[in-house]
């Protein structure tokens, strides 16, 4: 199968939240991630078009057991409901350089592995 997409993407089992508008914290699980956005699945639907403050779990690239919360900036892009989870396409930004080195890091070490 032929990628398409501009970045590439990794599967990941991270954890994330998503702040609402009302303040509530809806959990996440992240599915992928590419130096863009994620895929993540979640209860709560999200709106299209709409950006939500988000937070991040990525392990260190070392030390897994090291975790850096990473605060960003998440634009939903598209939200489809499978069963009862929601698969939620976001873009991201607002991510230090430090962070998104990270996802780099993350991105080369799981490609030379595959």
């Amino acid at each position: 199968m032929i990628e398409l997409r501009r970045s590439p993407r990794i599967t990941v089992t991270w954890r994330a939240g998503v702040k609402l508008p009302d303040g509530k914290l809806v959990l996440a699980k992240l599915v992928n991630i590419s130096a863009e956005g994620v895929l993540i699945h979640t209860t709560e639907n999200l709106i299209p078009q709409r950006s939500y403050p988000m937070l991040i779990e990525i392990p260190g690239i070392f030390q897994e057991s090291q975790i850096y919360k990473v605060s960003c900036k998440g634009t939903v892009r598209h939200a489809i409901l499978s069963g009862e989870v929601y698969h939620v396409g976001i873009q991201l930004s607002e991510m230090s350089q430090l962070h998104t080195e990270l996802v780099t890091a993350w991105i080369s070490k799981t490609a030379h592995l595959s």
